[in-house]
């Protein structure tokens, strides 16, 4: 994600109602929301960077036949394994639960007035996650510089160590 701009948020959802609703409740925290009512849409879409894309498991299309969250879950996943993909779903069936959380999805929340804050504090848990990733990846990049200067100064030593010991020999 860029500094200067604010998280990006896909929100996959055929329900326009709902999805206004969150896009309010979101841009409130901050978040740069798009709104995408179905898969193909938002697959389109793609070249725009999510952070975090919230996905709804049902999803019906003007057209007809529309991908399910399942199989857009599986596409994004060919794509980048590690982009966050929260599953939204009307229905709390746990079979749809846990078919969406073995392909990747990092949480399963019930679309409801109460599942927002829920929401809300798993996109926080998911931007912290993210802070925390970065700032790993550069203290291993610092840690193998400072162990390479170790290295070249513990090999400076002994070789002095070594022509001192024949100098005076």
């Amino acid at each position: 994600m860029e500094k200067n701009r604010p998280t990006r948020i896909f929100i996959v959802e055929d329900d326009e109602m709902y999805s206004l609703i969150l896009k309010r409740a979101l841009e409130q925290e901050g978040y740069e929301i798009h709104i995408f009512n179905s898969g193909e849409q938002m697959i389109s879409s793609w070249d725009e960077d999510p952070d975090i894309i919230l996905l709804d498991y049902y999803i019906n299309s003007n057209l007809g036949i529309a991908m399910n969250g399942e199989k857009i879950l599986r596409f994004i996943r060919r794509i980048s394994k590690s982009l966050p993909v929260i599953a939204l779903t009307a229905a709390p069936d746990i079979t749809k639960a846990t078919s969406m959380l073995k392909l990747g999805a990092i949480d399963f929340i019930v679309k409801d007035i109460e599942g927002l804050p829920n929401l809300l504090k798993t996109i926080s848990q998911v931007l912290e996650a993210g802070k925390l990733r970065e700032e790993m990846v550069k203290n291993k990049v610092m840690i193998k510089k400072y162990k390479q200067h170790f290295l070249i100064i513990v090999l400076s030593i002994a070789l002095m160590a070594m022509t001192l010991l024949w100098l005076f020999s």
